[in-house]
């Protein structure tokens, strides 16, 4: 090889490792968009769903006080505040469910964007990104 082969050669190697290092960056941007927006969507997702059962908490609350006002002994005021109780415990059962759920899918979204981080594309880049 001449010389002039040569450096055309060396010169050659850093822009192949700038273009390698630009594309390994877009994509590390690309993922952190994606987990990005999934969590944003779960988040909104969460807080429509928490929207929606203050509402159902509202009008839970005042059914009961309508039917407390409405009760004539205390066989009946038991009764409402028992049906009252179990319509509350299901509710606060469906929420902790729908929280975890929640939980997870943030979280594994997040699983695989560090995932995809940690996974370097060459050697070459690998000491690149660790500095």
């Amino acid at each position: 090889m001449t010389q002039q082969e040569e450096r055309r050669n060396k010169s050659a190697q850093p822009a192949e490792a700038a273009a390698e290092v630009g594309a390994e960056g877009r994509r590390r941007l690309e993922d952190f968009t994606e987990a990005r927006t999934e969590i944003w969507d779960c988040l909104q997702d969460a807080n429509r769903v928490l929207m929606e059962r203050m509402q159902q908490e509202a009008a839970l609350t005042a059914e009961l006080a309508s039917k407390l006002t409405a009760s004539r002994s205390i066989s009946e005021t038991t009764t409402v505040l028992q049906d009252w109780t179990s319509k509350h415990i299901e509710m606060t059962t469906e929420d902790t469910r729908r929280l975890f759920t929640d939980a997870q899918q943030m979280l594994n979204a997040s699983t695989r964007f560090w995932s995809n981080t940690a996974q370097t594309g060459s050697p070459e880049t690998a000491g690149r990104f660790s500095s």
